[in-house]
């Protein structure tokens, strides 16, 4: 039972670690997309109050002014350019005075210059965003924002969401663990004493009385030993080894319950039995003498009575003990042959 438990409680702990697991990648997913937006939207806060300026700069051709505003711009944190460029996307301004003049190439700068709208694009490298808004004389203004910030505050997040998920997930696990003791182990091994507690007061009351019952052709010869080992109680074999001991003939014993598979056994003479049988095989898969098997379906038939044979110098006997048709067990009993012995 406690195998079973452990069983089910790693069972338990695997499926919530895969839950846990999937919950705290969508939590550091919506966590790092949620920093992102709020770099985006206090950057591009920050544009959008200077954009009347520029457009008042642009419309006086106050390049001076301009300049100033493109600059602090560039400045404020997680904004890592500014600059402005005409239809050709050629750049006009730049906070970066080597950029002046150059031309920007690429779709992402196309689709800046041709949408009339605020625009916000991936760039190449992921840590970046482009931010684009059209200003006067038909130019327009770009902005770099830098998401690397909210991607590296995202890692910590992460840890944060698995170290919780973990101490849950172990916690969890623990509480199950004991539930599932106290709600199953333990009744079971209460349910398991009593039934233990009652078997052994049925043996008190005479529950031996069956086993005993198997020797009852021979019981008076052996009335007075067979009591003291049944108020004994030790064990089965006790009473079998003891029973059959005077008997001088007597080399093997076989017990077979209702299977007819070994339940006590021992072969002196080894010819009989396969010298590595195991109580609990079939006599078909141990007897090393078919008439055994031949004589044992016989006796099964004719309950009660003793089938004897006689086999390599060894007379057989097999009764089966049954009631109401119902078989209990079968014994099989094999002693030296009176007229072998005799022989010279």
């Amino acid at each position: 039972m406690k195998k079973n438990i452990f069983a089910l409680t790693f069972l338990v702990f695997l499926i919530l670690g895969g839950i846990f697991y999937l919950l705290t990648g969508l939590l550091s997913k919506n966590k790092e997309s949620e920093l992102e937006r709020l770099i985006i939207e206090k950057s591009k806060a920050v544009v959008t109050i200077n954009i009347p300026a520029i457009n008042r700069a642009v419309g006086n051709s106050d390049d001076i002014a301009l300049i100033s505003y493109i600059e602090n711009i560039a400045k404020v944190e997680n904004i890592s350019s500014c600059f402005i460029l005409d239809k050709n996307n050629k750049v006009i301004i730049h906070n970066n005075t080597r950029e002046w003049n150059s031309v920007k190439k690429g779709s992402i700068y196309d689709r800046a210059v041709k949408y009339d709208g605020e625009l916000i694009q991936f760039m190449p490298d992921d840590n970046f965003m482009l931010f684009s808004t059209p200003i006067a004389k038909s130019y327009t203004l770009c902005c770099v924002f830098s998401v690397q910030k909210a991607k590296d505050d995202a890692r910590y997040w992460r840890i944060k969401y698995f170290t919780i998920a973990a101490v849950m997930l172990f916690l969890i696990t623990a509480i199950f663990y004991m539930l599932a003791k106290l709600l199953i182990v333990f009744p079971f091994n209460r349910m398991k004493k009593s039934l233990e507690q009652s078997t052994a007061n049925e043996i008190k009351k005479g529950a031996y009385n069956e086993i005993t019952d198997i020797f009852a052709t021979e019981r008076e010869k052996y009335d007075k030993a067979i009591n003291a080992l049944v108020a004994d109680k030790e064990s089965l074999t006790k009473i079998i080894e003891y029973l059959y001991a005077p008997d001088s003939r007597h080399r093997a014993l076989i017990i077979l319950n209702s299977s007819n598979n070994i339940v006590f056994a021992y072969d002196k003479t080894g010819k009989f039995l396969k010298k590595d049988f195991e109580k609990g095989k079939h006599i078909v898969e141990s007897s090393l003498n078919p008439n055994i098997i031949e004589l044992v379906y016989k006796a099964a038939e004719r309950n009660g009575k003793e089938i004897e044979s006689v086999s390599e110098g060894y007379e057989i006997t097999v009764m089966s003990i049954a009631d109401r048709n119902k078989l209990y067990a079968t014994i099989i009993k094999i002693s030296v042959h009176i007229l072998s012995s005799i022989q010279p």
